[in-house]
């Protein structure tokens, strides 16, 4: 369960209070940390300076480069 943990991103320090079976799926269930943590600041970004054009923001296909 500990190695789950650490491909999703978690702290050795987080507590895995369910069963060895049960770990790997709750885990497996997760957004990813390091995910999560991108999404968050791109979305404060956003909120913070909204209409203006981030370089690094992803384009829709149809808009092309």
């Amino acid at each position: 369960p500990r190695e789950c943990a650490r491909l999703m991103g978690y702290p050795d320090t987080c507590k895995i209070e369910v069963s060895d079976t049960q770990a790997p799926r709750q885990f497996g269930n997760s957004v990813a940390v390091p995910v999560d943590t991108a999404l968050a600041k791109q979305v404060m970004a956003a909120l913070q300076h909204p209409g203006i054009p981030r370089a690094d923001a992803a384009r829709p296909a149809s808009l092309g480069r």
